[in-house]
């Protein structure tokens, strides 16, 4: 099979117009530069010739959310990530990335202790300057937009706390726990023997915003893995997963950042990887093939499983449902991303009071890049999920996805709602702790 290029995807696209359903920035605008038909339309041209890389250019495609949802619903099956993602390499190979993004991207993002530095000296800063609202800002970048509400960042990052203990064994009751769906798991090499029992060695990448906001999802996911009988493994080396890089088109710090990431967890000889950040999982699993090439699979990305599809797959565990009642948000890069949606669900209908919302795959309008330069229009399409969650009539919004909770956060905490936003992993080890 061919290898697939952007001119190819190009003249793939029939120009049918029924992403313009389901882009939720083009039904919010209506503008045509601002769906996936107009923005290949505009790669069409940069290919013919007919219009050049300017900021006009990067504007429109920085307007797009990369939440996958026009491939998903695609009848021709076009790449437009791909389409997308060429045009913002070339964008800034052409015209450049502007300054303070390529100073974070190239200095700070792949020195984990100088970015540790960077965000401890913008908390403290921040900290003087109190914002109107409930909560403050201290996290780069979104410190700069005043409006935006964010929870502190954690006094210890996940990967200093666990610094002198990034092998963390399984607690010892848990050992003889049964591994489903894996039929020769004693047999197979996969599995390390301890003390006459077996065991998965498992990767935790934790991503940036779990690392320094989210920190308790890490210690989530850390109790139940043990729970489960799994020695969890943190690496230390493990730097962002490149995805806020890319998004500008810094090829250069996105592959240095792959580079660091593969290398870490190759050296940890893991058996498998598990994440609890959608858009991270979304990023090594498909973007790293693409920047590292297809050799990475079988060492790396072959290996990654986002932690609600690892732990439904692999065990059988017991709980005792909470007392609460819950729904639950799709984030873009899980479900469109990653073809994730009912394993989340199942552990929630087995952990808590389980209620669906409306539309629960309707986008929540965060999005990193996009939620900084286009804010305004990530809360005009996030209105429709805060109206689903209260419609709902639940005590809580479990998600998959620290990005999203970030935005649910900001969303409700914009109409004073009560509800509380959290990670489904937090839920699930909850419902454990009650056994």
């Amino acid at each position: 099979m061919p290898k697939k290029t952007w001119e190819t995807e190009i003249n793939t696209c029939a120009k049918c117009g029924k992403c313009r359903s389901v882009c939720p920035v083009f039904l919010e605008t209506g503008n045509e530069s601002m769906v996936a038909r107009g923005r290949i339309s505009l790669a069409e041209a940069l290919r013919d010739g007919e219009i050049f890389h300017t900021e006009r250019l990067r504007d429109y495609l920085l307007s797009c959310k990369k939440c996958l949802r026009c491939s998903s619903i695609c009848p021709a099956g076009v790449d437009y990530d791909l389409i997308i993602q060429t045009m913002l390499d070339d964008l800034a190979e052409r015209i450049g990335i502007w300054l303070i993004p390529r100073i974070l991207f190239r200095l700070f993002l792949p020195r984990r202790w100088l970015f540790d530095l960077l965000l401890k000296a913008a908390s403290a800063f921040q900290r003087l300057v109190p914002l109107k609202r409930h909560g403050t800002m201290r996290h780069l970048p979104f410190m700069f937009l005043k409006r935006k509400w964010i929870p502190a960042l954690a006094k210890k990052s996940v990967l200093n706390k666990y610094k002198h203990r990034e092998v963390i064994l399984p607690n010892p009751s848990s050992r003889k726990k049964k591994i489903q769906n894996y039929p020769s798991a004693q047999s197979s090499s996969f599995f390390k023997e301890e003390r006459g029992d077996y065991h998965m060695r498992v990767g935790f990448y934790i991503g940036c915003l779990i690392n320094y906001v989210y920190t308790d999802i890490a210690d989530a996911v850390v109790e139940v893995l043990q729970n489960l009988g799994v020695e969890v493994v943190i690496p230390s080396q493990q730097v962002c997963c490149g995805i806020p890089a890319s998004s500008l088109g810094d090829r250069t710090t996105a592959r240095k950042l792959a580079e660091v990431n593969k290398k870490a967890f190759e050296e940890a000889h893991v058996d498998f990887i598990v994440t609890a950040c959608a858009t991270c999982g979304r990023t090594l699993k498909r973007d790293y093939p693409r920047i590292l090439g297809d050799d990475c699979t079988m060492t790396f990305t072959g290996k990654l499983y986002d932690i609600s599809e690892f732990i439904e797959k692999y065990f059988t565990y017991e709980t005792k449902p909470l007392n609460t009642k819950i729904t639950y948000h799709d984030p873009c890069h899980l479900s469109w991303g990653q073809g994730i949606t009912g394993q989340p669900r199942d552990i929630l209908r087995r952990t808590g009071i389980f209620q669906e919302m409306e539309d629960p795959e309707r986008c929540c309008g965060g999005g990193g890049v996009f939620n900084i330069l286009h804010y305004d229009l990530s809360m005009k399409i996030g209105e429709h999920k805060a109206r689903s969650i209260e419609k709902s009539g639940t005590e809580a919004v479990a998600t998959g996805c620290p990005g999203c909770q970030l935005q649910i956060e900001d969303l409700l905490a914009s109409r004073g709602s009560g509800i509380r936003c959290i990670h489904t992993i937090q839920v699930l080890r909850d419902a454990m702790r009650t056994i």
